[in-house]
């Protein structure tokens, strides 16, 4: 049977979100030229834009992955809770104490009243409040396996692999979900913890030993921040465990100390464009993170990392005299060609 020929006239145009989910590929790619060039600052701008759908994509799903969180959010809105109105002052229970004790009241009395007695509006949480507090907790649960999920992606655009976005993530998320999880309750835990203790520091640091503390705590946070751009690369590229993943992590934030901190320095920047658009433009300062923010924040630090890590850990193992290895893309001759059963991405 003859087939029908298309017109290009007619052709429909897909709709955007095709394309951002498309599993087949996203993005317009990069030439063989452009993945042959240097992990480069000058560079960065050309893999990340080339892959702009992907990232938005990623971001997305950062949020929905993370979702978790939106109990949380809500919960803190107040529409969970009760509102009544209570005294604003301090002192009006000991007050009203004293002076139901002490028997008649008098001038004095009703003018500390007066004072002491103003009703202020007051919003207490219900049980629903805590039990929404409760379920933002899951997001421990869900932090890892997002976060090895995005990593798995960007690590692939930044060695100049076709982006696949649904089925890599699928892959990513079989592969290695439960070290995933278990690194991301410790991830989010040392999150949590460093926090805790730079805005502890913080408030006390008018005094010269909390300032002190307050710089050390600046520098583990910096530190910590280097080392979390290569603990999912190197979950998602290789067999190590936890303990292996998390000491490698801290010794390539050294190794790649120039250009960790480059990147380091660029999140800063990011961050405090989104903290003037908060103050100035609030729907933008919101907006901003949904959208772009996070998936932007991550690939400077995959950008950054997966160069030394392709340096020190994977080109030895392919060019290695020890094991007789051979040059990835090069075939012994003496080996007769054969198709591979399977490519592993990992």
């Amino acid at each position: 049977m003859a087939e029908l020929k298309r017109d290009p006239k007619n052709k429909k145009k897909r709709h955007i979100l095709y394309e951002i989910f498309n599993p087949k590929g996203n993005g317009k790619g990069l030439t063989k030229e452009d993945v042959r060039k240097p992990r480069t600052l000058g560079n960065f701008f050309r893999f990340y834009l080339a892959n702009f759908n992907v990232m938005f994509a990623l971001n997305i799903f950062a949020f929905l992955g993370n979702f978790p969180i939106l109990f949380g959010l809500y919960g803190l809105t107040g529409n969970l809770n009760i509102n009544t109105t209570a005294p604003a002052s301090s002192l009006f229970a000991p007050l009203y104490g004293a002076l139901t004790a002490g028997g008649t009241a008098n001038p004095a009395s009703a003018a500390l009243f007066g004072v002491h007695g103003i009703q202020a509006s007051v919003s207490l949480p219900t049980t629903a409040t805590y039990v929404f507090f409760a379920l933002t907790l899951l997001v421990f649960f869900t932090f890892g396996i997002v976060n090895l999920a995005t990593v798995y992606v960007m690590r692939n655009i930044v060695k100049g692999d076709p982006s696949m976005f649904l089925s890599d993530v699928k892959y990513s998320i079989k592969r290695n979900w439960k070290q995933g999880m278990l690194l991301g309750i410790l991830d989010l835990l040392f999150i949590l913890i460093i926090l805790y203790d730079l805005l502890i520091f913080y408030v006390g640091s008018s005094t010269s030993f909390y300032g002190f503390l307050f710089g050390v705590m600046l520098i583990i946070a910096m530190i910590y921040t280097m080392m979390r751009y290569y603990m999912y690369i190197m979950l998602v590229t290789f067999d190590l465990s936890l303990y292996k993943i998390i000491k490698n992590s801290f010794i390539f934030a050294i190794l790649g100390f120039k250009r960790n901190f480059m990147a380091f320095l660029g999140m800063i920047a990011v961050m405090l464009i989104d903290y003037y658009f908060l103050m100035t433009i609030f729907p933008i300062g919101i907006i901003l993170p949904v959208l772009f923010l996070v998936s932007l924040t991550t690939f400077m630090g995959i950008y950054a990392a997966y160069p030394k890590v392709k340096e020190i850990m994977i080109d030895p193992y392919y060019v290695s005299d020890n094991v007789g290895a051979k040059k990835r893309g090069e075939e012994e001759e003496d080996e007769p060609q054969e198709e591979p059963v399977f490519k592993d991405r990992g």
